[in-house]
C-alpha cells in the first residue's frame, strides 16, 4: 500500500471538514445531552500560537471529540481577549490601529488551529474587541451599576509607570506589573470599582463543594480572599476626640498590647499633623513609603517606622497610654489600616519592639491540666509558684518522697489574701529561708488543674509564678512546716534540664521551669490561656475573645485580604465605560439604546499618564449631541479582564443581536462542564469569572452560582535545556514548522504523550519523531487485514478500549497513548489483524489523531465522520484473562509463580504452590501458620 503522508492526508481532510462544515453547532437545537467545553481564550499576538497553546487546545480538542462520538452535543467555541495593552503598544510602536492587528493576527490563530485540526465552529469566533461584544459587556455593567455593584471612588492605586495606568492587586506580581515588568508604585487617583468583596464569602471555596477543581487552585484562592474573623476595636487618642479603630484576630491579647501601628497612609495622621512634633521624619518616611508595591511591603524583614511624638492611644482594656507609630509593613487597603501590636504574640510585632527597645508583655500562656483531669469534686482556687535562684544561678527544687515527684515550693493562695502575700508565706512554710527578694513582675501564668485525693477534691484555678532572689541562707521563718517528706535540693540549670525529664515532675512546675529556661517559649502565637490580664486571667483564649470584644464594646466581624476589583485604565485599547456626567458632576449611565458606546478613533495612542480618551473630539461631541451641553464622558477604559470575565456566557448565543444569551440557550448549554486553561490565572480570571457570575445571579441574571463545574490546569511547556519557553529568551518553538515537517497528529500525540497534562514538559523533537513513527506503524497495519476472529488481539484491543476510554475520561492522555501503543504492539506481533479491532483501535486513536484516522476509516469504506462514529464499546467478559501468572511468596520473600484463573479460591491457589516443587520446598521447611491471598494478585505464605 501507499506510504503514510501526512501533508497530503491533512490538507485533504482539513478542507474536506472545513467545505462541509463538519464542526458547525446547532446550538438551538437541544434534543440531547449536552456538554460544554471550553478552553482559555487566547490573546491574538502576532507571535501566533505557542506550545503551550498547541498543549491546551489539543487536550480540550480531545475531549470535544471523545464526547461527541459518545453522543453528546458538544459545544466547543473559541474567542479571542483582543482589548489590552500588547496592541495598543504595537500600535505606538507601528502607527497601526489595534483593530487591525488583533484581526491580523486572529486569522493568523485561526489558520494555526485549523492547521492542528483543532473542531471549532470558526463562524462563530468573536473578538472581545468587536463593538458587537462589548455592547453586552457595557449591558451588563450598567445592571451592576443599577444594582450598586459597581462605584466610583478615589483611592491609593497600584501605578505601572511603565505601562501608564492603573493595575489591579492581582496583576502586581513581586512588586512588578505582571506584563512589562514595571516597579509598581503608589497612587491616588480616581476610578471605578467592582464590589467583588461582596461576594467575599461565597468566594471561599468550601469543604465538599459542588465543583471539581485542583485543590491546590481552591486552596490559592481562599488564601488571596484572606479571610480573617475577629474583632473591630477603638483606641482613643489621649486629648483628641480622634479614634483609633483596629482590626485584630487576637481580641484575647488585647491586655498585651504596648504600641499601634499605623500605615503611613493613615488619615489620622494629616488629621494630627499639627500635634506631631517630628511631622518633617514622618513626611519623609510617608514620602519613601510610596515608592514600594504592597508586596515589597508585606515581605520586607527589616521592620522600619516612625513614632507619631507628642501622640498617644489609649488601650481601652486597662487604660495604659501607648506610643503610635507608623510603618510600611501595615497597609491602608488591610483591614483599617491600623494595628495594636502584641510583641509577645506576634513575631511581626516582636521584631519591631525589639528594633524600637518596646515593652514586651506576654497575656497568654499554654494550659497545663483541663477539667477533665479527674472525678473529683472541683474547687476554684488560684495558687502560687516561687522560682528561687541563689547567687549560684541555681534554682530551688522539692523533692517530695511520698509522692515520688519533684515540684516547685508553692500553693494556694486562701481567701482574701493577695498573691504577693500568698507567695511570702508558701515561701517560709515551705523552705524556712526568710531573706529573699520578689520579682516585681510576674513572669507567666498556667491555668492548672491539682488532684487532691487524700482531701477527697481538686483545685483547679491560675497559678502565679514568680522568680525570687534569695539574699541569703537565713532561715527561722515562724510558718515553717517540717515536713519529713519535702527535701530540698539545689540544682544547676543543666540538672534542672534533666529533671523535666523526669515523668514525676508536676505538670504546672514542668510548664513554669520550661519558661523559665526558655523566655522565648513564652511568646507563644498559639491559643493558651490569659494571664497579665486582669479579671481575666484563667480564661481561654476562645473565651476571652468575646469577653474582652464585649467588655471594651468592640464587635466581632470579619475581614478580607481580597480587595474590591480596581477596572478603571487610562489606556485606549479597552471597553468604554459607559458612564457620563451633568455639568454637575454627577455620574449617569449611557442609556442601554445608545450601546454599544463605541471606542473613538480620533485618538492619540501614546499614553500620557491620563486617558487618551479625554483628547477625543468626537466623543465630546457625540456627549453633548445627545445629553446636552456641558456633559463630558467618562474617558478610562475597562481592565481587559472585565471582557473576559464572562466571554463563555456569550458562546452559546454568540450572534445574538437582541440579549447577551436567549434564556432557552442559557438553560440548556450553561454551566461550563469543562474548563482547560493555566494555574497561573488563578487569581485573575478565575477569581474574576466566578465573581462575575455570583453578581448576576444575586440580581436575577443567572440561576447557578460557579462557571465551570470541571477545571483541570495544563503544565508548562520547557525548551530542551528545560527553562520556560518565551520570546524574550529566544526558546520558542513555534508549531508551524514542527506541524509542517511532520504532521499534526504527531504533534498533537507528542504533546499528550510527554507527560501527563497538568506537569511541566520538555520539548524533544525526538519525540515527535517517535509518534510520526507510531503513526506509521498504525498505517501498516492495513496491510493485514481480515475478517477471521483473533481471539487473543481481540481481548487486547477490548482491554485497550477499556483502559483508554478510562484514562480520556480523566484526562489521563498520556496513558491512554501508551495503552494504544501495546495494542499496536500485540498487532505488529500477529499475522493478521480482524477489520472490526482494527477500526476499533483507529476510532480510539481519532481523538489524538483525528486525521490519519479519518483517511483509514474513509480506505475501510466508511463515508460518515469520525467525530459523528460512535465510540468503540468494550465486551467486559474479553477485558478478563483465563489465567493469570500470581506472584508466591514464602515468608516474604518471592519463590516462584503459578497460572490459575483469576478469580480461583485460596485453596486452588494452595494446591497449585504445593505442586511446584520449587515453592513446595520452602513451604515443607515448617508448618503453614498464615496464608495472605489477593486473587489475580499475590499469594503470601508464612511458615513457621
Amino acid at each position: 500500500m501507499e506510504k503514510y503522508d501526512h501533508k497530503a492526508i491533512e490538507e485533504k481532510w482539513q478542507s474536506h471538514w472545513a467545505k462541509n462544515q463538519v464542526d458547525k453547532n446547532n446550538k438551538d437545537n437541544h434534543d440531547k445531552e449536552k456538554f460544554y467545553m471550553l478552553d482559555m481564550l487566547p490573546y491574538p499576538s502576532g507571535d501566533g500560537l505557542h506550545m503551550g497553546h498547541t498543549e491546551s487546545y489539543t487536550a480540550s480538542d480531545i475531549m470535544y471529540r471523545y464526547k461527541r462520538m459518545q453522543g453528546y452535543h458538544v459545544l466547543h467555541p473559541q474567542a479571542f481577549d483582543s482589548f489590552g495593552l500588547p496592541a495598543e503598544n504595537y500600535a505606538i510602536k507601528t502607527g497601526i490601529h489595534p483593530s487591525q492587528t488583533v484581526t491580523k493576527a486572529g486569522d493568523n490563530f485561526i489558520r494555526q488551529m485549523k492547521s492542528l485540526g483543532l473542531g471549532y465552529d470558526y463562524d462563530d469566533v468573536f473578538y472581545t474587541s468587536s463593538p458587537e461584544y462589548y455592547r453586552w459587556t457595557q449591558w451588563l455593567f450598567s445592571r451592576f451599576f443599577e444594582n450598586d455593584l459597581v462605584y466610583r471612588d478615589t483611592q491609593t492605586v497600584n501605578w505601572c509607570p511603565g505601562c501608564n495606568t492603573t493595575l489591579a492587586n492581582e496583576q502586581v506580581e513581586a512588586g512588578q506589573c505582571e506584563r512589562c515588568k514595571s516597579e509598581v508604585i503608589q497612587k491616588e487617583i480616581p476610578g471605578w470599582y467592582f464590589r467583588i468583596t461582596n461576594f467575599a464569602d461565597d468566594l471561599i471555596h468550601k469543604d465538599g463543594d459542588a465543583i471539581d477543581w485542583p485543590e491546590h487552585t481552591k486552596k490559592n484562592q481562599n488564601a488571596w480572599i484572606g479571610k480573617s474573623e475577629g474583632a473591630k476595636i477603638q483606641f482613643a487618642v489621649k486629648d483628641h476626640d480622634e479614634k483609633i479603630e483596629i482590626f485584630t484576630t487576637r481580641p484575647d491579647t488585647l491586655f498585651g498590647a504596648t504600641y499601634m501601628v499605623l500605615a503611613p497612609e493613615h488619615a489620622l495622621v494629616s488629621n494630627l499633623k499639627s500635634q506631631i512634633s517630628n511631622i518633617k521624619d514622618v513626611e519623609e518616611y510617608i514620602q519613601n513609603t510610596s515608592k514600594k508595591s504592597e508586596l515589597e511591603r508585606l515581605e520586607n524583614k527589616e521592620k522600619t517606622g516612625v513614632q507619631l511624638e507628642g501622640i498617644r492611644a489609649i488601650n481601652p482594656a486597662n487604660g495604659e497610654e501607648i506610643p503610635v507609630f507608623i510603618a510600611d509593613y501595615v497597609l491602608a487597603g488591610y483591614g483599617t489600616g491600623a494595628i495594636m501590636a502584641v510583641p509577645a504574640h506576634d513575631e511581626r510585632d516582636r521584631d519591631f519592639a525589639e528594633k524600637f527597645d518596646l515593652p514586651i508583655k506576654q497575656v497568654v500562656s499554654p494550659g497545663c491540666g483541663t477539667l477533665e483531669d479527674t472525678d473529683k469534686e472541683m474547687i476554684e482556687r488560684p495558687g502560687v509558684y516561687a522560682i528561687i535562684t541563689n547567687d549560684q544561678g541555681e534554682i530551688l527544687i522539692q523533692h517530695n518522697a511520698n509522692e515520688k515527684r519533684f515540684q516547685l515550693p508553692g500553693g494556694g493562695i486562701d481567701k482574701g489574701e493577695d498573691v504577693r502575700s500568698a507567695l511570702i508565706r508558701e515561701i517560709k512554710e515551705e523552705t524556712d529561708y526568710v531573706d529573699f527578694e520578689i520579682g516585681t513582675n510576674a513572669f507567666s501564668l498556667v491555668w492548672h488543674v491539682n488532684t487532691m485525693p487524700e482531701k477527697g477534691h481538686a483545685y483547679y484555678g491560675v497559678k502565679y509564678i514568680y522568680t525570687v532572689n534569695l539574699l541569703s541562707n537565713k532561715t527561722g521563718a515562724d510558718e515553717f512546716e517540717n515536713d519529713s517528706n519535702l527535701t530540698l535540693e539545689w540544682v544547676s540549670r543543666d540538672k534542672l534540664a534533666n529533671i523535666l525529664e523526669h515523668e514525676a515532675i508536676r505538670g504546672g512546675c514542668k510548664l513554669a521551669i520550661q519558661q523559665y529556661l526558655n523566655p522565648e517559649s513564652r511568646f507563644t502565637t498559639e491559643y493558651g490561656y490569659l494571664v497579665n490580664s486582669a479579671e481575666f486571667d484563667g480564661v481561654s483564649s476562645e473565651e476571652a475573645k468575646v469577653a474582652i470584644t464585649k467588655h471594651v464594646g468592640g464587635e466581632l466581624t470579619s475581614t478580607y485580604r481580597l480587595k474590591d476589583w480596581s477596572i478603571s485604565r487610562q489606556r485606549y485599547w479597552g471597553a468604554p465605560i459607559p458612564i457620563v456626567y451633568d455639568p454637575e458632576g454627577n455620574a449617569h449611565l449611557v442609556p442601554d439604546e445608545h450601546l454599544p458606546w463605541t471606542l473613538p478613533t480620533d485618538v492619540d495612542f501614546v499614553p500620557k499618564g491620563t486617558a487618551p480618551l479625554a483628547d477625543s473630539q468626537e466623543l465630546v461631541e457625540r456627549t453633548e449631541q445627545i445629553f446636552g451641553k456641558g456633559w463630558r464622558p467618562e474617558t478610562d477604559t475597562m481592565d481587559t479582564f472585565v471582557c473576559s470575565s464572562w466571554y463563555f456566557l456569550r458562546y452559546p448565543d454568540p450572534n445574538n443581536t437582541e440579549e447577551w444569551c436567549s434564556e432557552a440557550n442559557r438553560k440548556y448549554w450553561q454551566p461550563v462542564d469543562l474548563y482547560i486553561g493555566g494555574a497561573e490565572h488563578t487569581y485573575m480570571h478565575l477569581l474574576y469569572a466566578r465573581f462575575w457570575v455570583k453578581a448576576m445571579q444575586s440580581i436575577g441574571l443567572l440561576d447557578y452560582s460557579e462557571p465551570f463545574l470541571e477545571l483541570r490546569h495544563q503544565g508548562y511547556v520547557l525548551d530542551e535545556h528545560g527553562k520556560k519557553m518565551s520570546k524574550s529568551k529566544g526558546n520558542v518553538v513555534n508549531p508551524d514548522d514542527v506541524v509542517g515537517r511532520f504532521g499534526a497528529d504527531a504533534v498533537r500525540l507528542y504533546m499528550m504523550f510527554a507527560g501527563p497534562l497538568e506537569d511541566e514538559i520538555m520539548w524533544n523533537e525526538n519525540g515527535v519523531v517517535g509518534m510520526y513513527r507510531f503513526i506509521e506503524r498504525v498505517w501498516r497495519q492495513q496491510d493485514k487485514l481480515t475478517e477471521a476472529n483473533q481471539n487473543e488481539l481481540r481481548k487486547i484491543v477490548h482491554k485497550t478500549i477499556k483502559k483508554v476510554s478510562g484514562d480520556v475520561e480523566k484526562l489521563r492522555f498520556n496513558t491512554a497513548i501508551s495503552t494504544m501503543m501495546e495494542c499496536v504492539n500485540a498487532m505488529d506481533k500477529s499475522d493478521a489483524v480482524d477489520i472490526e479491532d482494527y477500526q476499533a483501535l483507529v476510532k480510539l486513536l481519532s481523538v489524538f489523531a483525528p486525521h490519519v484516522s479519518q483517511e483509514i476509516l474513509s480506505k475501510l469504506g466508511r463515508e460518515d465522520y469520525v467525530s459523528d462514529m460512535a465510540w468503540p464499546e468494550y465486551d467486559e467478559s474479553q477485558t478478563t484473562d483465563d489465567q493469570v501468572s500470581l506472584a508466591v511468596q514464602v515468608n516474604g520473600k518471592m519463590r516462584g509463580n503459578i497460572t490459575l484463573a483469576p478469580d480461583a479460591d485460596e485453596q486452588t491457589a494452595m494446591d497449585l504452590a504445593q505442586q511446584d516443587e520449587a515453592i513446595n520446598k520452602w513451604i515443607l521447611e515448617g508448618e503453614v501458620a498464615k496464608v495472605v491471598y489477593v486473587p489475580g494478585r499475590i499469594l503470601n505464605i508464612v511458615v513457621q
